[in-house]
C-alpha cells in the first residue's frame, strides 16, 4: 500500500524549496559581488595601462630628441641618458604585456562567474518537489 503524503512532509518539502531558494540567491549575490570585485580589478588594470602608455610616450618622445643627434655630438650624459631610455621602454612594454595577460585572465574568471551564475539559476528552476501532492 503507498502511503499518502501529509501535510507535514509538504511542509518540509516547504522548507527545503524555501531553503533552496536562498541557497540560490546567495550564490547570484556572491557571484555578482566576485563579478564586481573583478570589474574593479580590470578597470585598475585599465588604468595601469593607461599610465604606462603616457609614460612611454613622453620616454620615447625624449628618447626621439636625443637620437636626432649625430652619434658624435653627443655627450656622455646624452649616451647614457639614451640607454636608460631605452631599457625604460623595455620594461614598460613588458609591464604591459604582464597588464594584458592579467586582463585576459580576469576576462575568463567573468566567463566562470557567468557559466556558474547561469548553472546556479538552472538548478533552481529545475528543483521543485514533487512527492508534495495533498488529496
Amino acid at each position: 500500500m503507498l502511503a499518502r503524503p501529509s501535510v507535514s512532509n509538504c511542509k518540509k518539502g516547504a522548507d527545503r524549496d524555501r531553503e533552496e531558494a536562498l541557497m540560490s540567491r546567495w550564490f547570484t549575490l556572491v557571484n555578482k559581488k566576485n563579478a564586481l570585485l573583478r570589474r574593479q580589478m580590470q578597470l585598475n588594470i585599465l588604468e595601469k595601462e593607461d599610465d604606462l602608455e603616457r609614460k612611454f610616450e613622453l620616454l620615447n618622445l625624449e628618447l626621439r630628441s636625443i637620437l636626432s643627434i649625430e652619434e658624435w655630438q653627443k655627450t656622455e650624459d646624452q649616451k647614457k641618458r639614451e640607454s636608460l631610455l631605452l631599457s625604460e621602454l623595455v620594461n614598460i612594454v613588458n609591464k604591459r604585456d604582464e597588464l594584458v595577460h592579467h586582463l585576459d585572465s580576469q576576462e575568463r574568471a567573468i566567463e566562470d562567474d557567468d557559466e556558474i551564475e547561469r548553472d546556479v539559476s538552472r538548478a533552481g528552476m529545475g528543483q521543485r518537489n514533487k512527492n508534495c501532492v495533498i488529496q
